[in-house]
Formats: C-alpha cells, structure tokens, sequence
C-alpha cells in the first residue's frame, strides 16, 4: 500500500497566530517560536505528536468531544471555534504535556484559507482535476487516472475507492477513504502530499456533499468536468433543484482553467451557454461519416455493444478514431468520452489518448464480471438510473452479441436475474423508483438488504416494494449473502446475474457496526464450494 509520508509542511505556533491574526479570541499555554506544527487535522485519529487539532462543531457534534483522543496522541496545539467548558478545560489540565489552546469563533469559515497557506497553496503546485455528476464519477476519474499513466503522467486519486498515486491499472496503492471527498483539511494536506511524492496531476470526484459543505474551497482547478445528473441525496438536500444547484458550483463559483460538459445531460447543456472555455462531448448517432466536429467537440458518431465491450467510432475537429474499449455498458461509454475529453482539455495528444483506449480497465465493483456461466456482474448502482441503465446495458450487450456472430460466446442469453436492495437512513422516494427499473428491466427479481443502517429492513422492504406492479413476482431475501447464493443456485449456465448496489464495498452496515461482506467474494466463494463438492 502506498503510504502518504510526504514531507511535512512545519509551521509554527507563531506563525499560525499570526496567520489568525485578529481572530483569536483566547490563548492559553505559552507560544513558542520553536514548537513546529507538522499537520493540521479535524479528525482526532489523524493527530500526531506535531498536530494541530481543529475542533468545529460538526453534523453529529463538536471536534471538543474527542479531545481526550486528541491529547493522548500528542497533539501539540488545539485551535476551536468555542471555549472550553469546564470538564473539557479539566481533560487538557489532566494531560502530561498540555498542547497550546487557541479559540476563535470563526474557524469554521476559517478553514479552507488557513489550510491552502499551511500547505503552501498545493494546488498551484500540482494540476487538479474535479470530477461531479450523479453516477460515473469513479470510473472517469479511473478511467482518466489510467490515461494519465499511459501517457507518461503521475497521476494520483481522492476518491471513493481510495486515495493514493495511481502505479499501475491496479488500485491496490490506494489507501481508503470515509468519503468520496474528505473535508477541505484533508483535501489540501492529500493534495500537498500528493506534490511531494511526485504527482504531477490529482484526479478528484467531487461530490454534491462536498460543494454544499465547501469541502473543496481554495482548491485551483486545472479542469473540472460533468457526467451527469439525475436523482439522488435526497436525503441531504431538499430537493432535486437544490441538488442540481449544487452539482453546479463546481463549474460557476470554482475557479478553472477549462471546463468539460455533457451536452446529452440538462445541466451540462445549460453550463454550455455561459460557458467560455468549454469542451463539449456526446454521443451523436445521427451524424455522418467524416463529420467535422465543432471546436471545442469530441463526438461519438457510431457504436456497437457486442460480447468483448464496445466497437466505436470518436471524432474531435477533423480527426477520427475507430476503436475498441473492453468495458460494458453504453454508460461505460459516457464515461469514456468525458475521460477523453478532460484528457483533451488538458492539452493531450488526441492520437495517443485515442491509442491508449483500448488499454481501459473496468474500475472494482463498477460493472464488474465476476464469473462466468452464468455470467455475474458486480455493479455499485444505487439509484434507479443507474440500476435501470446497468440491467439495460447487459441485455443489449446480450442481443448484439446474437447478431454479431464472429464473436466469443455471448455472456449471456438466459434469462436476466437482479439481486439489489435500497440504503436506510437515505432517500426514501428512491426506492419504488429502483423497483420500477428492476422491474422493467431484469425477468427475475430478488429483493435483498443493502447497507440496512438505523432502519428496519422490513421498512426498507416495504417501501421498495409499494414500486412493483407485480409484487408478488420479487423473491425478498433479507440476508445479502443468502439472497446471492439463492440466485445463483437457481441462474442456469446462459443467464446472467447482475448483483447491484454495493459495488466495491467491503463491508454492510448494520446499526453503527460495519460488518465485513464483499458481494465479489460471496459469488467467488460460492462457486468453490460448489467444485469442492464435484
């Protein structure tokens, strides 16, 4: 695994003071021009002897709550938005080596500039790449990673699946990561870690949660570029309107050298109209052979989904590109062509971003085949457009291949089985929404526990359920893994499994507790059981 050991940034105290100058509503301790800060930090289990811990109040609560932790690892300074109260003022009197205390009321709007200048404006010194949109954004920003890496580049990942400097088309260097985008400490130390180890570019998804919490402020974009946008977070923000509003700050209240926009997504296409140095990309059917493309364009003009991936014919200004990527899906694709274009916007050679595509690795847990006869694929879609556009995509993959006959052996043929469930504690009107795609899309249905969290997954199932028009067909499995082994004990060897909604997870949440669970590995495992047995 890759270990993020960059050099330390190493401020000092004084510095620090002086940088809040004007802030600071309290100091106890004695300042000393000699004590170096190493890192700033506002999770405690990220402190080292040479931290600083910055406690804001939180979502679930205080940064102070955990200072017990805090000093126990040797945190030498504590800045907070608020003083302390009085069991918290007898923690740090109990401590062996008291660290410093600075309060001031406004660190939490504090946060953003104070980390860029700690870490010396780390994204003026490394190229960024922010990625957002609904469903897509890890397998771009993979997909753009490996590009990268072809190209002679050194590309580094903060992402869903880890954080880390991509070496390979393997992603085990990636050191894991509790969201998609950490919080604005953390993105800047990464980031400055990142220009240390050698990086010369960091390839980021940014999510919605991460523009509304500003999770990514005084971040300098070399590109930032869309996938899509449709249903989803609910939970978080109150509307469909406010989640896209948030998707959209990414391109008008960040700064950007170049902009990368679907033209087939809503939002992309209303971006394009005020958009100055944008690069716009689809998919275009319609057009004929030796289109001249627009400035600014990179087009799909024809495609076929057959047994090994997908044949395509790309365009951008005068130049062609007839090839083929061994990924599945048309949403694979899209994915594609966004990776190509940011690539494009970058400044990159189109004929060698064009020879590295056949190269694409599907990214873990994102269409992901698992096993074959019966085919079993592995895929993260949690929302009923994705769900509806991975089932969609399998069954057509299926029937080209039928007409394409000097192809391998189809995946599939049989019958289409999903194996999916819906989160608790989410976005609760999404989940007849997943029934309703299940439904149109797969012939048999098995309605199972995702990442259950604080709800009762009788609830969960109940609400799923209220989708269907035809209830009574779905087989409802509670446990995840016997609900796997049951549809593949049933699955003849021409049908095909798609198993959604956990992707490259490893674990299933249950209450507070994350137990391990891998639907890769339950699918593995069942199948050695069964030659164990012959």
């Amino acid at each position: 695994m890759t270990e993020l050991n960059a050099k330390s940034a190493l401020k000092s105290i004084c510095q620090i003071i002086a940088f809040l100058e004007g802030e600071v509503l309290e100091i106890s301790g004695e300042v000393s021009d000699e004590d170096g800060i190493s890192d700033l930090a506002l999770d405690s289990r990220q402190l080292t002897q040479q931290s600083a811990f910055l406690a804001i109040q939180g979502a679930q609560g205080h940064g102070l709550d955990y200072l017990p932790q805090a000093l126990q690892a040797g945190a030498k300074l504590v800045i907070s938005d608020r003083a302390l109260t009085q069991t918290e003022q007898a923690w740090l009197a109990s401590a062996e080596s008291p660290p410093e205390l600075h309060v001031t009321s406004e660190l939490s709007t504090q946060l953003a500039s104070l980390a860029d200048w700690f870490y010396d404006s780390p994204s003026q010194r490394i190229k960024v790449i922010g990625i957002t949109g609904t469903n897509g954004k890890t397998s771009t920003a993979h997909y753009v990673a490996q590009l990268l890496l072809a190209l002679g580049q050194r590309p580094a990942l903060i992402g869903t699946l880890g954080n880390g400097l991509l070496q390979s088309d393997k992603y085990g260097g990636l050191e894991p990561s509790a969201n998609t985008t950490p919080d604005v400490v953390s993105v800047h130390r990464l980031l400055h870690q990142f220009a240390d180890m050698g990086a010369n570019w960091v390839v980021m998804e940014v999510s919605s949660h991460a523009l509304e919490l500003g999770r990514i402020e005084q971040v300098r974009f070399e590109c930032v570029a869309l996938t899509q946008v449709t249903r989803d977070h609910l939970d978080f923000h109150p509307s469909e309107t406010h989640y896209r509003l948030a998707k959209a700050k990414l391109f008008t209240d960040y700064s950007s050298r170049v902009q990368v926009l679907n033209r087939d997504d809503a939002l992309g296409r209303e971006l394009a109209k005020t958009s100055v140095n944008a690069l716009v990309y689809g998919i275009d059917t319609h057009s004929s052979a030796g289109i001249e493309c627009r400035p600014g364009e990179l087009l799909c003009t024809q495609y076929d989904l057959v047994a090994s991936g997908i044949r395509l014919a790309l365009h951008y200004a005068q130049a062609e590109c007839d090839t083929q990527i061994y990924l599945m899906g048309r949403f694979s694709l899209e994915n594609v062509l966004c990776a190509s274009s940011i690539l494009l916007a970058c400044g990159f050679d189109w004929a060698a971003c064009c020879h590295s595509l056949p190269n694409l690795k599907a990214v873990n847990g994102r269409m992901e085949v698992v096993h074959a006869q019966p085919t079993v694929i592995v895929d993260f879609a949690h929302t009923a457009d994705a769900l509806y556009k991975v089932l969609q995509s399998v069954k057509t993959h299926t029937v080209e291949t039928q007409v394409h006959s000097t192809e391998q052996a189809s995946p599939g043929g049989g019958a289409l089985w999903v194996v999916f469930g819906c989160g608790g504690d989410r976005d609760r009107g999404k989940r007849p929404l997943m029934a309703q795609s299940a439904e149109a899309m797969a012939d048999r249905v098995v309605l199972t526990s995702d990442n259950p969290r604080h709800e009762d997954p009788q609830q969960i199932f109940t609400d799923t359920l209220a989708g269907f028009k035809a209830p009574h067909k779905v087989k409802v499995i509670e446990d995840r893994k016997v609900a796997i082994e049951w549809v593949l004990q049933q699955a003849k060897p021409k049908d095909l499994v798609v198993v959604a909604g956990k992707g490259h997870e490893a674990y299933q949440q249950i209450g507070d507790q994350k137990y391990p669970f891998s639907d890769q590995q339950t699918v593995l495992n069942w199948f050695a059981a069964q030659k164990e047995r012959v």
